[in-house]
Parts: structure tokens; sequence; C-alpha cells
């Protein structure tokens, strides 16, 4: 299967560089030099994988707003923020739109195709997973196609976000941070990273049930998922 991956960068030397390295393993691309381009484009053909510099021309968020607007439209489709901005906050705003990565530059070339080598590597494994939905109280998780509910309700979890989940499940006695950033197979994972990652699990289950409280917080450890 030849995965569509979208490039949204204003330099039209370093979209050219990510999309020839992309192609040469076997991607087909899809290159926009800025918002509305991506965006006109996203409504002829969703990507696969959307890899977005945040600053497009004058617009010093404008890889923020097409992620947004991706995410309107297929929450499951996962993105990785490729940016000169590294500022602790604007990473977990990143991650807090959805993002499965954030990448600040300069990065080689090599370690941008590891990377989307390694996300279509875990979705492989997840759509050639044969499991059935798992029921736990009023919780239901398809590991096939990585959604979740709530009472019925479907949550929608990005792919980081929902790993995340299937591990809090997994350890009924509570799972640690080391064990949560192994769940997300990113590699070097901050355990801030993961409060925010937890943070936006739980907002997303208060949006379908005001009165969740599933995830608990085990200071100096992790958390854990305990309902009555």
């Amino acid at each position: 299967m030849s995965y569509h991956i979208a490039i949204v960068e204003d330099d039209p030397q370093q979209r050219e560089h990510y999309a020839v390295a992309l192609r040469a393993n076997g991607y087909r691309v899809s290159e926009y030099a800025n918002r509305d381009q991506a965006i006109h484009g996203f409504s002829q053909q969703l990507p696969d994988l959307a890899v977005l510099d945040i600053i497009l021309g004058s617009e010093v968020g404008g890889g923020f707003e097409v992620c947004r607007e991706l995410k309107r439209l297929s929450p499951q489709i996962p993105v990785i923020f490729l940016t000169t901005r590294g500022d602790e906050l604007d990473k977990i705003y990143g991650l807090q739109l959805g993002a499965w990565d954030y990448q600040t530059k300069p990065v080689s070339l090599d370690f941008l195709v590891t990377r989307v080598d390694s996300l279509f590597k875990i979705k492989q494994s997840n759509t050639s997973h044969q499991a059935e939905v798992r029921v736990l109280g009023d919780i239901e998780m398809n590991p096939v196609t990585m959604r979740a509910s709530w009472k019925h309700v479907a949550v929608e979890l990005t792919p980081t976000e929902f790993d995340i989940l299937a591990a809090l499940l997994a350890n009924p006695q509570g799972a640690s941070i080391e064990d949560l950033v192994k769940a997300t197979r990113q590699g070097l994972v901050e355990d801030n990273t993961i409060n925010t990652h937890i943070l936006h699990i739980r907002k997303k289950f208060k949006k379908v049930d005001p009165e969740f409280n599933c995830i608990k917080t085990r200071y100096g450890f992790g958390y854990c998922w305990i309902c009555q």
C-alpha cells in the first residue's frame, strides 16, 4: 500500500527536500505552500498523514489552523508538526490539537523518514491485529479502528491518545509514566508530554460525559483507570 502524505511548508526548498526523501521511500506526496492551498487540497483528497510547519508565510499560526481543520474533517488522521518553534507552550498546544508528534527543526531527512515509517508500522500493526472490541464497564475500545466510545457515544481520540488509554486499561493497578511513554511508541517523550495527553483525554471524555472521573492521578508514579 502506498500511503499519501501531505506536506504543508512555506519554504519551497525545505518542502522539496521532504517530498523527494519521502517519495524515494515509496510514499505519495502532496505539497502545499500555505493554509489555503492545504485546506483546498484536503477538500479534494484527505491524506493518510500530514507534516505541518506552524509558520506559513505571514500566518504565524497557520499550521495550527491547518491541523484544526484537518481534525475537523477526520480526527483519526495523524499529524506531525515540523517547525522552528520550539517553545514548550507551542508543543503543548500542538499536542492538544491532536498532533501525533512535534519535532523542532533542523531535522535530518533520514530522521523524518524514520518517524513516518514508524507511524505507519504502528498503524499496520493495529489494523492487522484481529482482537475484538474490548468492553470494560461503560468504555469500548476497538484496537483495529483505534476508536473508543463511552456509554455508547464516540470519543474522538488521536492514535497516541488511544494507545495511552489502552495502556491504562491494560494495567488495573495503574500505569507508570514510563509505561505510558512506551505506549506512545514515539521514542523520546517527556513526562510533561504524557501529562498533556492525559489532560486532553480527560477533556474529551468530559465533553461526552461531564461526570466522567475515571482517570486518577497516582502522584509520583503515573495514572490509573478506576470506575465504580
